[in-house]
């Protein structure tokens, strides 16, 4: 669950929803900056599909006492968040092995640094699972494509923090007051964009504009939310709480 927390409630938007939005993202990228185009079908589907393997925990929700909110994607408890991860990999690999190797390097990217027995067991199974995909998919020691295997993985992980963008922060929020992940641009750096930090704002509370055309055209998405009250939430539970409140969907356009 994606969580964006006001004074008196909690934006609580499925992970599933903000994957299928930086899907929508990846497929209106300009053919002109993507390399490897006969791989572009599969590129999309592993950004859209990405965290399908947390769809049946966010219709549950669970609620973390030590910080008196739900919990969100970043403060999960490990052992279960590396249980949906290679539960999404798996899936997406039955619908695409390329996609799914994508989705492994993004994953095997956010534990590789944890300690945690569990985060060293999801990595050391992945890198498994990353040896024999190579392999079948004629990509070891093929240089060439190798590097565009990081190409498309670059992709994935900014179409992700694009549409994560327009989730963690408030529509029409001042630049200095974004989330701290955006303030000072996208972590993920293009050819392109001369090797520098692209850059997202607001511009309104339907509009966010890029410092860089990077999208094929001016497009319009939507992202469904609840929010949850926190009244509500103290008055009965977490889950009886989310599962009464109505969805909403916001529209963003991205310029």
């Amino acid at each position: 669950m994606i969580i964006r927390e006001r004074e008196d409630s909690f934006i609580m938007i499925k992970q599933h929803d903000h994957a299928k939005l930086s899907g929508i993202l990846a497929h209106h990228w300009k053919n002109v900056y993507f390399f490897g185009m006969d791989w572009k079908d599969e590129v999309v589907l592993a950004i859209r599909e990405h965290d399908r393997g947390w769809i049946e925990a966010d219709s549950e929700p669970l609620w973390n006492t030590s910080q008196d909110k739900p919990y969100s994607f970043t403060d999960y408890p490990i052992e279960s968040k590396a249980a949906f991860y290679k539960k999404g990999i798996d899936e997406v690999e039955i619908k695409c092995k390329y996609a799914s190797l994508l989705c492994s390097l993004h994953f095997i990217s956010f534990l590789q640094n944890d300690f945690h027995f569990a985060a060293k067991q999801f990595v050391a199974n992945e890198r498994n699972r990353l040896r024999r995909l190579f392999k079948e998919l004629g990509i070891q020691g093929n240089k060439k494509m190798e590097a565009l295997v990081m190409d498309h993985l670059k992709i994935l992980k900014f179409c992700d923090n694009l549409s994560l963008y327009i989730c963690l922060n408030e529509p029409g929020v001042e630049k200095g007051n974004e989330h701290p992940f955006y303030r000072n641009g996208f972590p993920e750096a293009f050819p392109f964009a001369d090797d520098q930090p692209i850059h997202a704002h607001w511009t309104d509370l339907e509009t966010v504009l890029l410092s860089v055309s990077l999208l094929s055209k001016e497009i319009r998405v939507y992202l469904p939310f609840k929010e949850v009250k926190k009244e509500k939430i103290m008055s009965n539970s977490l889950l009886k709480a989310y599962s009464e409140t109505p969805e909403y969907t916001s529209i963003v356009k991205f310029k």
